[in-house]
């Protein structure tokens, strides 16, 4: 997991065409900016985030608050170590995320068939599915007329297989 990162500008300097500034990597001390920056009476008190990087959907906006975006990124450093947590910060807040860490479970599938096929492989194959679940879900009636066309003829009590 790549570290978040924002450019900051001392905004004064900036509408006055001395821009001055820099990449900071998430968390900073913010006394860091202010002296790197020179963001004081003199030169001007306002920053402005210019570009960010590494935040995977969070919002960050120009006048973002760097003491909340330095609490994001603790709480991502936090959960670094999850695999797959670009693809969980897709669907869940960090806060789900954390509270709920043991829980998580990704799945690698292209479409919902792959979904589905892949979860059945890992539970050990179809014959591991409930009757209920396999009534809700597979089509007893193509099957049966796909059997009858080719394998089955029917009778007046039932089916017999072909010879």
């Amino acid at each position: 997991m790549e570290t978040p990162k924002i450019y900051v500008v001392n905004l004064n300097s900036y509408i006055n065409g001395r821009t001055r500034g820099n990449w900071y990597e998430l968390p900073v001390d913010f006394s860091k900016i202010k002296s790197e920056l020179l963001l004081d009476v003199e030169h001007g008190e306002e920053y402005a985030i210019h570009d960010f990087e590494n935040f995977y959907g969070y919002n960050v906006g120009e006048y973002s608050s760097i003491k909340e975006l330095n609490e994001y990124a603790e709480k991502l450093e936090e959960i670094s170590d999850l695999n797959h947590l670009k693809e969980f910060l897709e669907a869940y807040s960090i806060d789900d995320i954390i509270d709920n860490k043991d829980d998580l479970d990704f799945v690698e599938a292209d479409d919902d068939e792959d979904l589905a096929q892949e979860l059945i492989e890992q539970s050990g194959g179809v014959e591991t599915l409930s009757i209920e679940t396999l009534q809700r879900y597979f089509d007893f009636g193509s099957y049966g007329r796909d059997l009858a066309i080719s394998d089955y003829a029917k009778t007046n009590h039932g089916y017999v297989r072909n010879i």
